[in-house]
């Protein structure tokens, strides 16, 4: 079972494991054979990375398949591709003033998403 975290944390996460990928396009397998290939050449590893909980991402990428698309998309934006609010804003035709259309926006995308997997958490339990 997951640790209970702020929502914002498991989305970052959710964003690391789904999306975190070097070369766009590159499959796991790809990922896989080039870190081999670098160690073999005597490339050190990357110093420090940040651990993921893949059980929690798939939560997460599970319980988006249920929200609005509003909401996905703007979580998407965020997270993903980390997109400056002014650019999200325009990407998804959102009022950019006062900047608490987009904060409030954010704010019940990151509440819905985190009902949905609360109710997921509850019937497993």
């Amino acid at each position: 079972m997951t640790e209970r975290r702020d929502i914002g944390a498991r989305l970052e996460n959710w964003a690391r494991v789904y999306h975190d990928n070097p070369r766009p396009g590159l499959s796991p397998t790809a990922a896989f054979c080039d870190q081999l290939r670098r160690e073999a050449e005597g490339e050190k590893p990357q110093a420090e990375r940040r651990k993921v909980d893949e059980a929690d991402a798939a939560l997460i990428e599970r319980g988006m398949r249920e929200l609005e698309t509003k909401y996905r998309m703007l979580l998407w934006w965020c997270y993903i591709k980390q997109a400056q609010p002014e650019i999200v804003c325009r990407k998804m035709s959102i009022a950019h003033r006062p900047a608490t259309v987009f904060v409030n926006l954010f704010r019940d995308a990151q509440r819905a998403i985190q009902s949905v997997v609360e109710k997921y958490e509850e019937r497993w339990q």
